[in-house]
């Protein structure tokens, strides 16, 4: 960076402050800025950014830093002030400390309604006085104010682990060089030891670098040690995990009750029994829906209101749903209560709430034991009635189920109209993703998640995935030909162990896709190829029925373990049928018709030909590459290591040149093997006198002898060369 010093309007140590402090007011600032494109254009956010960044640079020199916290405290009530009044209800107050109670303890801002209007009215303050505060050389105060903000978002779980470790290198890195740039500026001595207790520096040039290799040295410390952490068995996965790890099984990155899901690499199945299920048919036990795509997983937005068992929900016109009614029976504990869509009724032995999405939510979970019953209007809807249906939809239903983040590429939306380019209708577009994802893209439980766009990625770069990948592939599909789609959650219909009753286990957890249709509602969609889920699901029952047949359990029987056929709803398509194809949808159809075929997926040879490339690091993750890679070189550095590798290598490799040369390296590789035994030369002392005092050996009075002889007699022979490389080979051998 020297070569620049010249060039800069500060020293070297006050940019390099500046730069961590703009790192660690970075990490918030992403995140925020992730909040805003995930619901729309960050435009206004960046602008209200900007403004406060340059308002700050020209203040800093003028304005008084009591002046500066009133003005930095007055816009953040000024924000709030924004943010209450432009909501579209009128919260009370004690609402308004709910919810943010509820940030500080995990939930996400994401799960907020108006998320882009909090964000553009919070961001001001944090901005302003970091830059205020760092422009003062007040470094600790500015820190101070960015890592609070992190702190927030970290809290409400929305900052990421890699941004969130940005944030700590940046702090420290604010404060190491922060504190040199200070006590350069002032004059003062540095050290790069505070226990070094030798005579006391000049505070030179020399000091102040070994100030910055000081720090460097702890930001590789900061970056290397949580990742190293985060491979010890036990944590790999975890909230401490850099890197991230597996996730586990499909049922935990789906059915737990949570507000959040984030899509997931490699999974496995789980054969845990989880309830059981006796109504009329079978059906898709329904969990959950979320509504807002993030790019790399969904977030089921708004709360949920009590449940009046009394009035039910709304089961829409009655000549067009038929009632189902299923009993269900807890088998182990279990955080949702599954449902045929559409649910309306409830009675059980756990309480529940209502979404905003319509579904049931236990209030404490359902323990072993535990059963309940639930009455669904199912849709009654024949195959022509779905596929003339308009585009005419509630602005509710648009304002929540159309929304996709700001960053989403375009050739989403091109690849999907170019598909599509044929299907009339919403109902008919539907059917033909559902077939080309079913038969492009194949199934598989081993995947490396994609670090971008999940959907972008599915579509145009990954070969195969599980159902988490089809369905949200779909629904943000759909969602750039205008037609509300969302993602949904839960079981198929498990093993049909007697007539109308089913034992649903953890490995049937699977996700699907809802679609509005006008007049109708939302109708059920699945592109996950049937035939390898199903495959899947049957191997990790004989698996499992192997490993438990020592156990005393009764292994089922081939009879028990057969997949009953995953049913596909009235109003929603067979897989492998097209728009063009006429058959009949009616309510008296039974779904257990339907049989699942194996078919070859066609392959797509230019997006599946050869292994995939190793996903490449993020910007954030080569950052920390950067800041972890720059800091070992110097904290080796400061450690003395290349030093002691070089004078290793020079010890033990000494490569023949002239015999003048090989004499006298030889010589200098003795001598220092003999200082190292006994003491150093002190100046001024003959070399004879020298070896004398240390009593040396024979061997090195030859080669001192051989280094006269080339000093004072001018030449030797190749001969004398080759022994004196011996002799000093022998003495290093014998450190």
């Amino acid at each position: 960076m020297s070569r620049f010093a010249g060039r800069l309007p500060w020293p070297e140590t006050r940019v390099l402050a500046l730069l961590a402090v703009a790192l660690v007011l970075g990490a918030p600032l992403r995140t925020m800025y992730h909040l805003v494109d995930v619901v729309g254009s960050p435009t206004q956010f960046l602008l209200v950014a900007a403004v406060a960044l340059v308002a700050a640079a020209l203040l800093a020199r003028v304005l008084h830093p009591i002046l500066a916290i009133v003005i930095g405290a007055g816009l953040f009530g000024f924000g709030l002030l924004w943010y209450v009044t432009n909501l579209t209800t009128n919260p009370s107050l004690d609402v308004l400390l709910a919810d943010t109670v509820q940030l500080l303890t995990g939930r996400r801002l994401l799960q907020i309604a108006n998320v882009r209007l909090w964000v553009t009215s919070f961001v001001a303050a944090p901005v302003f006085l970091t830059t205020y505060f760092a422009l003062r050389r007040w470094y600790v105060t500015a820190v101070l104010v960015s890592s609070v903000t992190l702190s927030f978002f970290v809290l409400t779980t929305d900052a990421g682990v890699v941004t969130t470790l940005l944030g700590v290198v940046g702090g420290v890195a604010g404060l190491g060089f922060g504190t040199l740039d200070t006590i350069e500026s002032e004059g003062e001595p540095v050290t790069s030891d505070p226990a070094d207790d030798s005579p006391e520096s000049t505070g030179g040039d020399d000091d102040i670098d070994a100030g910055r290799r000081s720090v460097l040295a702890q930001l590789a410390a900061v970056v290397v040690l949580p990742t190293l952490v985060s491979r010890i068995p036990g944590i790999d996965g975890t909230v401490l995990s850099v890197l991230g790890g597996a996730g586990g099984t499909i049922e935990a990155s789906l059915v737990d009750a949570g507000e959040s899901l984030s899509i997931q690499g490699s999974v496995s199945l789980s054969s845990t029994h989880r309830f059981t299920v006796d109504a009329a048919e079978p059906r898709y036990w329904r969990v959950g829906t979320y509504d807002r795509y993030t790019g790399d997983g969904w977030v089921r937005t708004g709360g949920v209101e009590a449940y009046d068992d009394g009035d039910g929900l709304s089961d829409g016109p009655a000549d067009r749903t038929r009632e189902l009614v299923q009993t269900f029976e807890a088998e182990s504990a279990i955080g949702t209560v599954p449902a045929a869509w559409k649910p309306v009724r409830y009675e059980g032995d756990a309480a529940v709430g209502v979404t905003r999405h319509d579904g049931f939510q236990p209030e404490d979970g359902l323990e072993s034991g535990d059963s309940y019953r639930v009455e669904s209007a199912l849709i009654e809807a024949s195959e022509e009635e779905l596929r003339t249906a308009g585009d005419d939809y509630p602005s509710a239903v648009e304002g929540t189920y159309l929304q996709l983040p700001e960053s989403t590429p375009d050739r989403v939306a091109e690849t999907t109209a170019t598909l599509t380019e044929n299907a009339e209708t919403p109902y008919q577009t539907a059917l033909v993703v559902e077939r080309w994802l079913e038969q492009n893209r194949g199934y598989s439980l081993d995947v490396s998640r994609p670090r971008r766009n999940v959907a972008d990625r599915f579509l145009h770069a990954m070969s195969e995935g599980y159902c988490v990948y089809f369905a949200t592939t779909m629904a943000v599909m759909l969602r750039t030909q205008g037609i509300p789609a969302r993602m949904t959650v839960g079981y198929t219909p498990g093993e049909e162990v007697e007539p109308n009753r089913w034992e649903v286990r953890g490995l049937h957890s699977h996700a699907w896709v809802e679609v509005y249709i006008e007049d109708w509602g939302w109708v059920q969609f699945d592109p996950t190829p049937a035939g390898p889920r199903q495959t899947a699901e049957r191997q990790q029952l004989d698996d499992d029925a192997e490993s438990d047949d020592s156990d005393g359990r009764e292994t089922p029987t081939e009879t028990e373990t057969a997949e009953t056929p995953t049913p596909t709803p009235t109003g929603t398509t067979q897989p492998g049928q097209t728009p063009t194809e006429t058959r009949t949808r009616t309510a008296t159809r039974d779904p257990r018709e339907r049989r699942t075929t194996e078919r070859t997926v066609a392959r797509n040879t230019t997006e599946r030909g050869g292994r995939q490339l190793p996903a490449l690091p993020t910007r954030e993750e080569a950052a920390l590459g950067v800041v972890a890679l720059l800091g070992t070189v110097a904290g080796l550095r400061q450690a003395g290591v290349p030093e002691r590798v070089s004078r290793a290598l020079w010890l033990r490799y000494q490569t023949p040149q002239s015999p003048e040369e090989d004499i006298e390296q030889a010589f200098q590789r003795a001598m220092y093997v003999v200082g190292e035994r006994h003491r150093q030369r002190e100046a001024g002392e003959t070399v004879r006198a020298y070896l004398d005092a240390v009593g040396a050996e024979e061997d090195v009075r030859r080669l001192a002898a051989l280094r006269e002889q080339l000093r004072y007699g001018g030449s030797v022979s190749s001969e004398a060369a080759e022994e004196a490389i011996d002799i000093a080979d022998r003495i290093v051998a014998e450190r």
